[in-house]
This record gives structure tokens, sequence and C-alpha cells, in this order.
């Protein structure tokens, strides 16, 4: 998934998500495709919602 796919998913801002990410509290990114370009594992953000409930 894009950046901006889990931003809806989550209802959380681009820039909220990266500082989640840098803070260790937002799973990371599972591929990077250059430098700007990264995509999550759409399992990895439906478990880090269901430990947030």
């Amino acid at each position: 998934m894009r950046l901006g796919e889990v931003a809806v998913m989550v209802k959380l801002s681009p820039s909220y998500i990266a500082k989640l990410v840098r803070e260790q509290r937002f799973p990371p990114s599972s591929h990077r495709f250059g430098p700007r370009a990264v995509r999550w594992l759409k399992s990895d953000i439906v478990v880090w919602l269901q430990a947030c409930d």
C-alpha cells in the first residue's frame, strides 16, 4: 500500500504517519522502491489497527 492509501485507511495524515514511524510507534514500510517510494503490507497495517483497539 502506498502512503496515501495507508493514511486513508488509518485516518491519519501522511506527515503524522512518518512521525510515528520515526518514533517506532507505527509499522515501518515493508518495501522501499527508491529514496522516496515506500510501501506497506496491508496485513501489517491491519495488525497495527487491531492492536490500537
